[in-house]
């Protein structure tokens, strides 16, 4: 009896060992998958504009291919693996945009079109200031305009719910308090700032909706504070995002002759 269950032990753990190798056998190696389909599947995909290497494009999307693949237990064909990425394009192309933006050291306009059409919320603060300087080489203004809204759009939901000033030098809401520009990497003169038409059209307003009594303790004060919504007086309380402006004579004169027309006679 011994030895009949020892032997029947054997043959389950043999058949066991046949089971497990012959579905070792089964399983797809995705690399040479990779390697012998990469370029059909770039073609299918319409990836092709982006006019890359073999070895760019195993760079750029082998992860996400093997993603698409899914389970390695059996075949897919590369078109089936085309057709999972084109459900879900949108956000699989947001995702390259974003590697493809770091990956080349010079994009071509094609590339660059790509990547500002297909990055999102989740991306766009990174990629930008990487990308401008290529934008502005190529006059491209018509491709600055749509980053500066979605710059916008990324800012609110990722980083404050106010934006900072818009930079006099390349137009994005991105000057920081030290007066350095997160996207074209400037760094803004205070007379830049003031001779701005953003901050200009602020000041004025800001002046027109204070009192008489505020207008005179504006004028004792050097600074204002400055973001994409207001200019306001030091004493309203700082936001993140508020750049210190000094109130040069010219905006002084502003106030003087507010209070001459409303505070005096």
């Amino acid at each position: 009896m011994v030895k009949k269950r020892k032997k029947k032990n054997n043959k389950n753990a043999q058949a066991k060992a046949k089971k497990a190798r012959r579905k070792k056998r089964r399983e797809v190696n995705i690399e040479a998958w990779i390697d012998k389909y990469i370029m059909d599947f770039v073609s299918l995909t319409g990836l092709d504009i982006l006019g890359l290497s073999e070895k760019q494009y195993k760079e750029l999307l082998s992860d996400i291919i093997i993603e698409l693949y899914g389970s390695l237990a059996s075949y897919s064909n590369v078109k089936v693996v085309a057709k999972r990425y084109l459900r879900a394009r949108d956000k699989i192309n947001e995702v390259i945009a974003a590697r493809l933006a770091f990956m080349v050291d010079e994009l071509s306009p094609e590339q660059l079109e790509f990547i500002v059409f297909n990055i999102g919320v989740n991306t766009a603060l990174s990629v930008i200031p990487r990308i401008y300087g290529f934008l502005k080489k190529l006059k491209r203004n018509d491709l600055l305009d749509v980053l500066r809204v979605k710059w916008r759009n990324s800012w609110l939901k990722k980083k404050y719910v106010v934006l900072p000033p818009q930079c006099p030098c390349c137009g994005f809401n991105s000057l920081m308090r030290d007066l350095n520009c997160l996207v074209c990497g400037a760094l803004v003169s205070e007379k830049d700032i003031v001779s701005s038409k953003d901050f200009k059209t602020k000041f004025v307003e800001l002046v027109k909706t204070l009192d008489c009594e505020e207008l005179k303790k504006m004028l004792k004060h050097d600074i204002v504070l400055y973001n994409d919504s207001e200019v306001k007086l030091s004493t309203q309380g700082r936001l993140p995002v508020d750049v210190e402006v000094y109130i040069p004579q010219s905006l002084k004169n502003i106030i003087r002759s507010e209070m001459k027309e409303r505070c005096e006679g």
